[in-house]
């Protein structure tokens, strides 16, 4: 067995036979001698990771806590309850769902079994690499064959399609969310006196920068709304046929707001809607949303009144009240509901609409970036940025910030500006006349 003093009858590092990874062995002052794998087989960091063993270890004695580990799946698991029970009690951020769902889907599944102050930055690179393959993965068998809410092994995938899966680099805002989440552990950790400040590792954001969100023309947004009319009926199946029709409303629904698709959208229900009157005396559709940001309220353009019309005349139960009536009585009933009374998923919705703009042999833009619903929340954001909507009062109704806005809408296209400064802009910003 090979060994290397780092500290004289302090610490050292050493192999055991057949292991080629180095182990950890120190005493403290309490006299007691302690082991651990640094879980590497480089000697530099074994010799790094062994100092930073060794004085965690040494700062935990000195302040009385435990020297017991524990498995970062147990730990994670604390985390989720802590965050769980402060939604509950309507305290929690809603980014919380987000932490959440990484840390069941991602971190416990690839770090579960370790100890939690055994993570280091070797670790969360191999991660880093574990993730964005799952995620590439997901997305490649997803595109190859439609699958949905299946992941399948790397090897597997790989011999069905005949080659490497597509290379994937997770976008900065998902690595943001996952080193957030990776966080909170290593936080409910410190918390528990199983780890210390100075050997919690430090997580890296080395995303790729998110693209420029694609959105609709006005063409193609008038062809859009248009086409779902005889698209409604063409489904073989009733239960097909009654998705589309409620799908039609629910895309100009987005398109007439703002909201977002599936996390804001998908749960409005009629008592969320009500009519107000203004300052200038005029009546207005406001909508009460609670989503990805939290709660807040927005104003649908007056459109939107005749959309929730026809989504009202799929209630039998409520099909013969006013929709000032119907919003007046501040009913806990889905608005999208089909006839048949069920409410769409998301992925149904996502995956109604994908197939539509297939048909209309638009799913694809310019660049060859695939379009989803949630391009009309930036069809919305085009429409009122180059109808002069003031950026700010824009931030607030739709949800974000205006660094956001000016990030990803700063460049509006030249026909855009060409309209802007012709004075032809009100012309070519016509109302949707859609019946």
């Amino acid at each position: 067995m090979s060994s290397i003093n780092l500290r004289p009858n302090k610490l050292s590092i050493y192999k055991r036979p057949k292991s080629p990874l180095w182990q950890c062995r120190y005493k403290l002052d309490n006299g007691e001698w302690y082991r651990q794998s640094t879980g590497t087989d480089e000697q530099a960091e074994a010799e790094d990771i062994a100092f930073k063993l060794y004085y965690g270890a040494d700062e935990r004695d000195k302040n009385n806590l435990p020297q017991n580990t524990r498995k970062f799946g147990n730990v994670a698991r604390y985390a989720v309850t802590r965050m769980s029970d402060e939604l509950d009690a309507g305290g929690g951020k809603v980014v919380y769902k987000d932490y959440i769902r990484v840390i069941n889907n991602y971190l416990i599944p690839y770090f579960g079994k370790q100890k939690v102050d055994s993570i280091n930055t070797r670790k969360l690179t191999e991660y880093a690499s574990w993730r964005d393959m799952k995620m590439g993965s997901a997305k490649e068998e997803v595109r190859i064959r439609g699958l949905r809410n299946k992941i399948k092994d790397y090897q597997r995938l790989k011999e069905e399609l005949g080659k490497e899966p597509k290379p994937f680099k997770a976008k900065q805002s998902t690595i943001n969310t996952h080193n957030s989440a990776l966080n909170r552990v290593f936080d409910e950790a410190l918390l528990r006196g199983w780890i210390t400040d100075s050997i919690k590792p430090t997580v890296l954001n080395k995303g790729i920068k998110a693209e420029s969100r694609g959105a609709f023309s006005l063409d193609e947004y008038q062809a859009i709304y248009t086409g779902l009319r005889s698209w409604t009926g063409t489904g073989h199946r009733q239960e097909t046929r009654e998705l589309r029709e409620v799908l039609r409303e629910y895309v100009l629904f987005l398109a007439n707001t703002g909201i977002r698709h599936g996390t804001e959208a998908i749960g409005i229900k009629w008592s969320n809607i009500r009519y107000f009157t203004g300052l200038d005396k005029q009546q207005y559709l406001e909508v009460a949303v609670d989503g990805k940001v939290g709660k807040r309220k927005l104003i649908a353009r007056d459109n939107t009144a005749r959309y929730l019309e026809r989504l009202r005349d799929l209630n039998d139960s409520i099909k013969h009240l006013t929709l000032k009536e119907l919003l007046s009585k501040q009913l806990d009933v889905d608005v999208f509901r089909t006839r048949s009374g069920y409410t769409p998923t998301t992925d149904a919705f996502r995956g109604s609409f994908r197939q539509y703009l297939e048909h209309a042999g638009i799913l694809r833009d310019t660049n060859g970036v695939t379009r989803s619903l949630y391009c009309l929340r930036h069809t919305y954001a085009t429409f009122r940025l180059v109808s002069g909507t003031d950026i700010h009062q824009l931030a607030t109704q739709m949800g974000t910030s205006v660094k956001m806005l000016e990030t990803f809408y700063s460049k509006v296209s030249p026909q855009m500006n060409a309209a802007i400064h012709s004075g032809r802009l009100e012309t070519m910003w016509r109302e949707e006349q859609e019946d």
